[in-house]
């Protein structure tokens, strides 16, 4: 049993966190599974805006094709597809995107954080390097 999978198994809450890990998206994919969770790859490692994120973000939550790519439609979407089923979302190439546009991370953080609160479906992993530091906009965000 890998570290994410007794995580899971053990009951992590719905949340944002940064998580430091060398596992592989398809070990992630495997434990969520696993441990009875479905799996969401949000991978912004070639994303550079707004609208690159939010077309990301239609496809990999398979979000309607009313989606209207907006922030406000990403919320609404989100807590749509709420079933209650929890997810795993693994963000990768959250850096990448950081450097390109800040206010797309910090908006798209807080919808997220909304979403975990009011649905309690979703716990939004932000992959990252060991050791590695923390921008300032993740460093409040818990560890696991």
């Amino acid at each position: 049993m890998t570290d994410l999978r007794a995580l899971l198994t053990a009951g992590l809450r719905p949340g944002v966190y940064r998580w430091p890990s060398t596992a592989t998206t398809d070990q992630v994919r495997r434990d969520a599974a696993a441990a009875g969770f479905g799996f969401v790859l949000l991978d912004t490692s070639e994303i550079h805006d707004k609208a690159g994120f939010l077309d990301l973000c239609a496809t990999a939550f398979d979000l309607p094709r009313w989606f209207g790519r907006n922030w406000d439609a990403l919320a609404d979407s989100l807590s749509d597809r709420s079933t209650g089923e929890p997810e795993v979302v693994l963000w990768i190439g959250l850096r990448h995107l950081l450097e390109h546009d800040h206010d797309t991370v910090d908006v798209a953080l807080q919808i997220f954080e909304e979403d975990t609160t009011n649905s309690g479906q979703l716990r939004i992993l932000i992959h990252e390097k060991a050791g590695a530091e923390a921008p300032d906009l993740l460093a409040s965000l818990p560890v696991l």
